[in-house]
């Protein structure tokens, strides 16, 4: 892969000059971001899981933009962690991250779901030895450490480009599915931008009517009952201030992620890094809904659910309703993106919108 033989060399050419860490190749950092604008597709080929880790760590988010750039953040901690292992191998205290330092609570967690954060380390060799902290089990070899890092360094890069958009198309407000969809369909960035404002202009048109295709958010009554879920409020992972010393600190003779040490067993249960461990949010899938696009798409009822029931989950990537219980839509809410229902009135809205499509598209009686 030439970016990757090319990000190999910077970061060979800045251990040459006694610089360590991430990329910081600006003009490597500049032909591949420009690649990426016109290039969306890039992205993928660096780093094979980048769409869906973009998903589901921005998923549920009210505004993509603190999101996105503390986003950036955690992926920019990723790749030192990466460049690190390739260019210091011998070095024990790269061999172990705890999960209650500072960067990990402040930086990672905030911004990444925990068994997201676990597989990214897991391609660095990392296994998880207990609750507090990740230990080297087999040090993966130069070639795929490089690979690991280039791909880290051209999801921040993305990050960028996304949170470029959002600033552009201010004072709109996103939903991050509508972002990563349009930035997908429209290409380069221009024409990702000219569709996101198409459609803000679309979606305005259409006045107060009831929208059963973009439902909003539940009232305080709708989401009563024994469905309802609590949920955490979202966390801008910008907020928080990132700790003067940890894995990006530099200097004094030190390069890159400092790690707590790992001689001794501190008990992180009497520390104030253990309270936020504890705060540990929890992560669904982006409530994906149908898009506002001139062929809107036609929705099923899967077969568990009868007569009178109403569904408990959307999947968009079937185009299927599920009762709660299904053992199908439990599959889907594993593998594909949806929406839970919460709500009669969330339920009901959708069960008429797929009897009314069932009905457009087989030309016959609603369904029974």
């Amino acid at each position: 892969e030439p970016y990757r033989e090319q990000y190999r060399r910077c970061l060979e050419q800045q251990f040459r000059g006694g610089r360590a860490g991430a990329c910081s190749d600006a003009s490597f950092g500049e032909r591949l971001r420009q690649r990426l604008r016109l290039e969306p597709g890039v992205l993928g080929a660096l780093q094979e899981d980048a769409p869906a880790l973009l998903a589901r760590a921005l998923g549920g988010c009210p505004d993509p933009g603190p999101a996105l750039r503390g986003l950036a953040g955690a992926f920019r901690l990723l790749e030192l962690a990466a460049a690190n292992l390739y260019l210091f191998p011998w070095r024990k205290e790269f061999g172990t991250v705890q999960t209650f330092s500072g960067a990990y609570v402040h930086s990672l967690r905030p911004a990444l779901p925990e068994a997201d954060l676990e597989r990214s380390f897991g391609r660095l060799g990392y296994e998880r030895r207990d609750r507090h902290r990740l230990a080297i089990s087999r040090l993966p070899p130069g070639p795929e450490l490089v690979a690991a890092a280039c791909g880290f360094f051209a999801c921040r890069l993305e990050c960028e480009i996304l949170a470029e958009v959002v600033l552009r198309l201010r004072p709109r407000r996103l939903r991050a599915e509508d972002l990563l969809e349009a930035r997908q369909r429209a290409g380069d960035v221009e024409a990702c931008v000219e569709m996101l404002r198409m459609q803000h202009e679309v979606a305005t048109d259409c006045g107060d009517s009831v929208d059963l295709y973009r439902e909003p958010p539940a009232s305080p009554e709708d989401v009563g009952g024994e469905d309802a879920a609590p949920t955490a409020p979202w966390r801008d992972p910008s907020a928080q201030e990132l700790p003067r010393r940890g894995w990006d600190h530099c200097g004094e003779g030190k390069l890159g992620l400092e790690l707590v040490a790992s001689t001794g067993n501190p008990d992180p249960d009497t520390s104030s890094s253990s309270r936020l461990f504890l705060e540990q949010e929890p992560r669904d899938l982006p409530p994906a809904a149908p898009q506002e696009a001139p062929e809107l798409p036609c929705y099923q009822l899967h077969s568990c659910l009868r007569r009178g029931s109403l569904p408990s989950y959307c999947c968009t990537t079937c185009q299927q309703l599920h009762a709660g219980a299904c053992a199908a839509g439990r599959a889907c809410r594993n593998r594909h993106r949806g929406q839970e229902l919460r709500g009669e009135r969330q339920r009901r809205l959708w069960l008429q919108r797929t009897e009314v499509d069932m009905l457009l598209a087989d030309g016959s009686a609603p369904w029974s």
